[in-house]
């Protein structure tokens, strides 16, 4: 009798350990322990920041100018209202973050699939491919995961690594609504996201444009913001 062939399979076991909080009290703790800026309110109104610049655009604007603004808006609204917080505004090789007081959290913002604010569909990614910055980061992410089990508390107190969140959103052309969710990134082939090994589902919001107004008010002078690079992690 033939023997079987004898086949090396990639284990997956890392990357089923991966959770989905979906309760709204236990979101919000998860958030608090990350920082007390970040809550599900908060990040609401980033969304709605980001829904508002979408629905400026008219017939006049590029095809891709709503996708572009409302990503661009999410960005300046989140990292605005993080900068006033005492967060630091920062930036590498073009991937706009921000990053709590001792670089502890980081965050950035992406577009993502339809998965996006959902459990049950599988796990999301990012829309558009990414590059060397992303993949680093979730490397990063990756290890701390892998060797340390109590990752967190690791960076909290010795303030030496960085935890990079993702604030991913996608905007449901057929339902239109906007989904979204804090996750942290532990997987990432082919320029793609591939493995979250924590996702907080933060729900959606419907998007009912006379519920926003254009704004046609004299913009306030710019926060004094302190701007500095990162080194280390990024």
């Amino acid at each position: 009798m033939q023997k079987p062939e004898f086949k090396l399979i990639h284990s997956n076991a890392f990357e089923q350990q991966g959770k989905t909080i979906i309760d709204p009290a236990l979101v919000d703790a998860r958030l608090k322990e990350l920082s007390n800026d970040l809550t599900i309110n908060f990040l609401r109104e980033v969304v709605q920041g980001g829904l508002s610049a979408r629905n400026e655009t008219t017939s006049a604007s590029p095809p891709t100018a709503a996708g572009v603004q409302q990503w661009l808006r999410t960005v300046e609204v989140l990292r605005t209202r993080l900068g006033k917080a005492g967060w630091n505004i920062h930036n590498s090789q073009n991937c706009p973050l921000i990053s709590s007081q001792g670089h502890s959290v980081s965050v950035v913002v992406m577009t993502g699939s339809a998965e996006t604010g959902r459990q049950g569909f599988g796990d999301p990614t990012n829309q558009a491919d990414k590059g060397v910055v992303v993949e680093s980061f979730v490397y990063g992410n990756n290890q701390l995961e892998l060797f340390n089990q109590d990752s967190f508390k690791l960076v909290k107190d010795k303030r030496e690594e960085t935890q990079v969140w993702v604030f991913l959103y996608h905007y449901d052309k057929k339902m239109n609504e906007v989904r979204f969710e804090l996750s942290f990134p532990t997987g990432f082939t082919k320029k793609k996201i591939t493995n979250w090994s924590e996702r907080l589902i933060l729900g959606s919001i419907p998007n009912n444009p006379s519920e926003f107004t254009i704004r046609t008010d004299t913009p306030n002078a710019p926060a004094n913001v302190d701007v500095e690079p990162k080194t280390g992690t990024f």
